[in-house]
């Protein structure tokens, strides 16, 4: 008889948020009410240790008791994420410093777009933690009319005007 032991794998925050498809920060939230299933902080180095369960290697959010059902993946993501750049919203803005020179830099349309699954969000810049490609398909463009966009399946951090991640993502329904 052979006992099969598992080894548990443990990831950050940043990993988690990205496969729970929410923010850092609410993963934190989530940490320190005590909702992620296994998770404890790292005495030595400060860090959150968070396991992964099952086949699908995914974290368990535990349901709160009051409040509207989470809206976090319990699924790992089968997509990648794309990011494209919007040319109108460059022209537009192009238009724009054109008719007042002095417009400053938060004044302007974001024109970087970052699609994953069920949302879209704009910015200004953003950083890209790890491996990406470059794909062009001028005969099989984005339902948005894309053509040429970046795919990857690690996680996007936006930066706004001054880096402050913060304030850099924007849904999509508030800039248009």
């Amino acid at each position: 008889m052979t006992i099969k032991k598992t080894i548990k794998k443990y990831i950050g925050t940043r990993e988690a948020a990205f496969l729970l498809g929410i923010c850092c920060q609410r993963v934190r939230a989530l940490l320190y009410q005590g909702r992620i299933k296994g998770a404890y902080k790292d005495k030595d180095k400060g860090f959150w240790q968070i396991p992964l369960y099952g086949k699908r290697q995914m974290p368990i959010v535990i349901s709160g008791k009051r409040g509207p059902k989470g809206v976090w993946c319990h699924r790992r993501r089968k997509k990648p994420t794309k990011i494209h750049v919007n040319q109108h919203l460059i022209k537009a803005n192009a238009k724009r410093i054109k008719d007042d020179p002095l417009m400053t830099p938060e004044q302007l349309i974001p024109v970087v777009t970052l699609k994953q699954t069920n949302r879209n969000d704009m910015g200004y810049q953003m950083v890209i933690d790890g491996p990406c490609r470059i794909v062009y398909k001028p005969y099989e463009p984005l339902p948005c009319g894309a053509h040429l966009w970046i795919e990857t399946y690690k996680s996007v951090q936006f930066v706004d005007t001054q880096f402050k991640p913060v304030t850099a993502r924007r849904p999509y329904k508030d800039i248009c």
